[in-house]
């Protein structure tokens, strides 16, 4: 079988899909072939996507989990400064992803991105157009720059700087696209699984933590929050919708989705809290919702899946 991991963004929040991908493989026995991700989705998808085989990928699933267990706080991924505000008026951002830039270099091998095998596609959205990009594996033009879409993917604007490529600087995808499900709808895949690190309301929509003011620094790490869970519901809206028609594009075929999504607000007060005691709970967290996916499948087949590829944007 043909099947997709799908990852959104999340910043500290992708411990939890580290804890739905362990389940996944080792109590459910799932393989993946393709890798789509967003921000540390991203990352995810990177580091998973040097599998070559399902043998391959439940060893680096583990080194993936050993990785975040590993992290002992903000520091292990990014360097504050006490300059702070300045840095952002007189600079190009807040912090610097030094930690995040080491692990990226460490961690994954660009050339075994390139195997055949598997399929891996990063989205980064360009600061000077807007446009959105998907860095895929399969363009052999893209390997010396690949790593640096994975960071690019992963830099919040504000927060980390721009990543400069071919003459464009690159964000983080999820300003356009932070569940990258389309990308892996065009790899007509028989089956997708989606992991999702905000909670879902009935009608897929966003269900956000309550927070406390507290100063410019939140106020811009919850705008930006709201801002990317509206594109994330509106990306699941369209594909619940477009489920009830899917039988009106013929050439298509229908594709089940699980959705794997938590209960409940993720532990951390905000994207960028690399907490270690967040980062385990957020982990078991995923273990747990992994075990009761919402699924898009219904008993009637001419009511059951979508046919999202092409179809929602020709």
């Amino acid at each position: 079988m043909k099947r997709a991991l799908v990852l959104s963004g999340g910043g500290c929040k992708g411990a939890f899909e580290v804890g739905a991908i362990e389940h996944l493989l080792t109590k459910e026995g799932l393989d993946f072939q393709i890798f789509t991700g967003t921000s540390v989705g991203a990352l995810n998808a990177a580091f998973l996507g040097q599998a070559r085989n399902r043998q391959e990928l439940l060893a680096i699933a583990e080194e993936l989990k050993e990785l975040w267990l590993g992290l002992k706080g903000n520091h292990s991924i990014y360097k504050t400064s006490r300059l702070g505000i300045f840095k952002l008026i007189f600079g190009d951002s807040l912090y610097k992803p030094i930690g995040l830039q080491n692990l990226i270099r460490s961690k994954i091998n660009f050339q075994r991105l390139f195997d055949p095998a598997t399929i891996i596609k990063i989205s980064a959205v360009a600061l000077e157009t807007g446009e959105l990009f998907y860095a895929d594996s399969r363009n052999k033009e893209l390997q010396e720059d690949f790593l640096l879409y994975v960071l690019a993917s992963a830099s919040m604007p504000l927060f980390f700087p721009a990543v400069p490529i071919a003459g464009k600087h690159w964000y983080d995808g999820g300003l356009r696209d932070i569940t990258p499900l389309e990308a892996a709808f065009k790899e007509h895949p028989d089956e997708i699984v989606v992991i999702i690190t905000n909670p879902l309301g009935s009608r897929f929509e966003a269900v956000l933590p309550q927070v406390k003011p507290g100063g410019a620094i939140r106020a811009i790490l919850r705008t930006i929050e709201i801002l990317l869970s509206e594109i994330a519901t509106n990306d699941l809206q369209l594909v619940q919708a477009i489920n009830k028609y899917w039988w009106k594009y013929p050439t298509k075929k229908a594709v089940p989705i699980r959705i794997i999504a938590p209960q409940s607000p993720l532990a951390g007060e905000h994207a960028l809290d690399f907490n270690p005691k967040s980062i385990r709970e957020n982990m078991h967290r995923g273990w747990e919702a992994a075990k009761n996916p919402r699924l898009l499948l219904a008993s009637n087949p001419r009511s059951s899946i979508l046919s999202f590829a092409g179809a929602c944007k020709g």
